[in-house]
């Protein structure tokens, strides 16, 4: 009976013993299958999803290479599938917003999920306006060359125009979507790709398309007429050396004759800015020219034999930092060549535009010199940088058999871009975009309502009117060298306000070269300073200017501040200017413009107002501040 009883025990210990280990693998799979159901599956969907997308892409890829509508149509048919199976399987990981750190980008991930949608939906419209012209268009399965691109993309362009005003709702709302998204958080590089980068394409892309439909609209319905439809426009491309600064971005040194005809591309002449000096001498020795140079190029420009300049020269005609101005003083002097204005427009670019471009097709070979984004270390600094201050040095030593590179080279460029990938194109707009943001783009038209429409996005350079307070920094390098390749710069503005509503201003500016001499690429800069602030103001001290400040009372509707100081290699100067604003201040709001100067760098600003800092950020384009007091 005993061991009856032992046995029955040890059944029972047994049978709870199972039961216990039961309950355990229970929540075990329990575990496991809340595992799959919340993480596994909505991830698999996400790369199912993905997959799916990229499948898409690639086949509404090569339909746009072929031009071939319908499968354009298919592509954007597989996108939206795998778009709305991502939305679905986002929405099961909405428990991933809690996790700190990840719940950001899973944040991010969603937004641009949704963006996609509306983006999808008004592709949709506009591929779907395009049907009943699909033969017209030569969008019937036959790729076209890589120079008639331009040219289809014309006549596209010219049939869904009338439908933008349909697709900006959906617009808006995926540029809303996106337009909280942090890029700078995200780390430049994720093994082999540019993640940064590619967030950063994408988000802008995004909200650009929106722009494009609104604040950029006129722009886009004179598009047409600007590349050459139906009549032929000829453009003056003006190569400005950002690397020797001046008051439009740069010393100009070399200039191209671009063609556009129906969206057809055509350099007819390219040569350096010297050669036209040549031809403006020769002319001006057998007539009086009207070319009395500006006092600070007297002042501060000497002749090569250290005599003060007696004439006024093409390649300095950019003195004023209004690039409308800049631009209309040049065309007086090409006028007097006597050859009129062949041109509808003038293009401004410097340096940058040429890295950035190269960044994306790649290196690009012109008269045997190989120009790319590669680091070079014979300047530090990108080879292309190099390669074209070489070339830069060469014009200006006058060698008689220096090539005219300008043209041809941005002629291949654009070669190479219309032959990219489609896939690349967002990276293009891009680039453009923030280019002309960023006064390393500018452009100078003769037709008045192309003008406006360009001058409403800030692509012209022009020196605005401001609401009330206003700061631009104009530096130019004379007799300097190539030497702001090296020199930074930084500002701070300390704004004091009284009880009164006196306003006064302290500006601080640091320049510092922390390269080392070289020969040719860096030596002395030298550096004539002005500061733009609102008409009426008075300077009350100032310090660090190698020469008395003096004041202009009125220059563009703003008093300026003229200084000049000198930045040896590996050191730095200060310069401080204190001054007075005219009136009284009194409101909750303090508007500020602060503008960037074409051709510069994204340099440091800090705004502060009564000791307490409220701004502080890189000026990498015109910026608007409401400060609220």
């Amino acid at each position: 009976m005993l061991n009856l009883n032992k046995k029955i025990e040890k059944s029972d210990k047994n049978s709870g013993f199972k039961k216990r280990s039961f309950k355990k693998l229970w929540k075990v799979l329990i575990i496991l299958l809340v595992i799959v159901a919340l993480i596994y599956f909505p991830i698999r969907g996400v790369y199912s999803s993905g997959k799916k997308m990229i499948a898409g892409t690639k086949t509404m890829n090569e339909a746009v290479k072929n031009n071939d509508l319908d499968g354009i149509k298919r592509g954007l048919e597989e996108i939206k599938s795998g778009d709305d199976a991502l939305n679905i399987s986002l929405n099961f990981l909405i428990w991933m917003r809690i996790i700190p750190f990840v719940g950001s980008y899973y944040g991010d991930a969603v937004h641009f999920a949704k963006a996609s949608q509306y983006e999808l939906q008004a592709a949709k419209v506009l591929v779907d306006s395009l049907e009943p012209h699909k033969a017209e268009l030569g969008m019937t399965g036959q790729s076209t060359p890589g120079q008639d691109k331009i040219a289809q993309f014309v006549k596209i362009l010219n049939k869904i125009l009338p439908e933008i005003d349909k697709v900006e709702p959906e617009l808006k709302k995926a540029s809303d979507e996106v337009s909280s998204i942090d890029v700078n958080k995200y780390p430049e590089a994720f093994g082999q790709y540019r993640l940064r980068g590619q967030v950063d394409t994408a988000k802008n892309f995004i909200t650009g398309a929106h722009y494009a439909v609104t604040q950029a609209k006129d722009a886009l319905m004179q598009a047409p007429s600007a590349l050459g439809e139906p009549e032929a426009k000829t453009y003056l491309l003006i190569f400005q050396n950002d690397k020797e600064l001046r008051p439009t971005g740069g010393f100009m040194t070399a200039y191209a004759f671009l063609t556009l005809d129906k969206g057809r591309v055509n350099s007819s002449q390219s040569d350096d800015i010297y050669r036209l000096d040549e031809k403006l001498l020769s002319v001006c020795r057998s007539k009086i020219c009207p070319l009395t140079p500006p006092a600070p190029i007297v002042k501060y420009l000497p002749e090569a034999n250290g005599k003060p300049r007696s004439a006024w020269s093409m390649r300095d005609s950019n003195m004023s930092p209004d690039v409308p101005t800049s631009m209309k003083q040049f065309a007086k002097m090409y006028e007097l060549l006597g050859e009129g204005i062949p041109w509808n427009g003038i293009i401004l670019i410097d340096t940058h535009v040429v890295e950035e471009l190269i960044k994306i097709t790649g290196t690009i070979e012109v008269f045997g010199t190989k120009y790319s984004a590669q680091k070079d270390e014979r300047c530090n600094c990108p080879n292309v940088i190099y390669e074209l201050e070489s070339y830069a040095q060469i014009i200006e030593k006058g060698q008689e058999d220096r090539k005219a590179i300008l043209g041809t080279l941005m002629q291949q460029i654009l070669a190479r871009s219309l032959g990219s990938a489609t896939d690349k194109l967002p990276e293009f707009i891009n680039a453009g975009v923030k280019l002309a943001q960023g006064k390393h783009l500018m452009f100078f038209m003769t037709d008045p309502k192309l003008q406006e429409s360009l001058d409403k996005l800030d692509w012209t350079g022009r020196v605005k009117t401001p609401k009330y307070d206003y700061l631009m920094l104009n530096n130019s390098n004379f007799a300097g060298g190539k030497t702001n390749l090296y020199v930074e710069a930084d500002a701070k503005l300390d704004i004091s306000i009284d009880s009164s509503g006196k306003v006064k201003h302290k500006l601080e500016l640091n320049y510092k070269n922390p390269q080392v001499y070289n020969t040719w690429l860096n030596g002395i800069n030298r550096t004539y300073v002005r500061v733009y602030v609102p008409k009426g103001s008075k300077l009350t001290s100032s310090k660090g200017s190698e020469v008395n400040v003096t004041t202009i009372e009125d220059d563009l509707g703003k008093t300026v501040f003229e200084a000049f100081i000198q930045v040896r290699p590996a050191s730095s100067r200060q310069l401080i200017f204190e001054y007075e604003l005219p009136g009284t201040f009194s409101g909750k709001e303090y508007d500020l413009l602060i503008q960037k100067q074409p051709g510069t760098r994204d340099f440091d600003y800090t705004v502060n107002i009564n000791g307490s800092k409220k701004e502080q950020f890189k000026l990498n384009r015109d910026k608007e501040l409401e400060i609220k007091i």
